[in-house]
């Protein structure tokens, strides 16, 4: 390793432990777990999962998962600042994702279409409709629809990307959604990540 990986500096000290400190920021790092995590970052954007990454590398399960949660949150904010960075709203439509056809459990959010690329903001909860039975919570969904569209074909593949990528997880919990709709997000719009 030759450069600092906050930084950038040129001059590292090589420390009795085998970490590496910065002649000019003075903060430490593994060579081995910076290593680490990009082969498991590289592996996750090659669409190996969890399991596939901890058997090819001989790593723990449990690191593997922590690290690709820790990328899912750099994902889901390389997709705020993107919007942020643009703002240029085309169309947008609300999506009801429903797992395993429980209405319950759905998910509800806003797609935007903003120049070609693609954001996604969560909606409320569907737990707020318990006590409504299944064909009200439809005719609300129906009269409270929010539509823009001129042609819808980006969004459109969006959703239809979308349920294709959920199909691979048996389950997901309800407060880890929006960073697999995030991943979705920042896959299907082809951004990149950087370690």
């Amino acid at each position: 390793m030759k450069i600092c990986i906050y930084c950038g500096h040129y001059i590292l000290y090589k420390l009795s432990e085998g970490n590496l400190k910065c002649a000019k920021c003075k903060r430490k790092f593994s060579p081995k777990k910076y290593k680490r995590k990009k082969l498991i970052l590289e592996e996750f954007l090659n669409g190996l999962n969890p399991m596939q990454i901890s058997n090819k590398y001989n790593f723990s399960y449990v690191s593997v998962v922590n690290e690709i949660k820790n990328i899912r949150i750099e994902m889901a904010q390389v997709c705020e600042d993107k919007f942020l960075e643009k703002n240029n709203i085309c169309e947008f439509e609300e999506y009801l994702y429903i797992p395993n056809k429980d209405i319950y459990k759905a998910e509800n959010f806003l797609t935007i279409d903003y120049g070609g690329y693609i954001y996604n903001i969560m909606l409320s909860d569907m737990k707020n409709y318990e006590n409504l039975d299944e064909k009200e919570i439809k005719s609300m969904f129906l009269q409270s629809k929010i539509i823009k569209i001129q042609n819808q074909l980006k969004i459109q593949q969006f959703w239809d990307y979308f349920e294709n990528f959920m199909k691979k997880y048996r389950g997901i919990k309800k407060n880890n959604f929006f960073y697999y709709l995030k991943e979705a997000e920042f896959r299907f719009n082809d951004f990149r990540l950087l370690l």
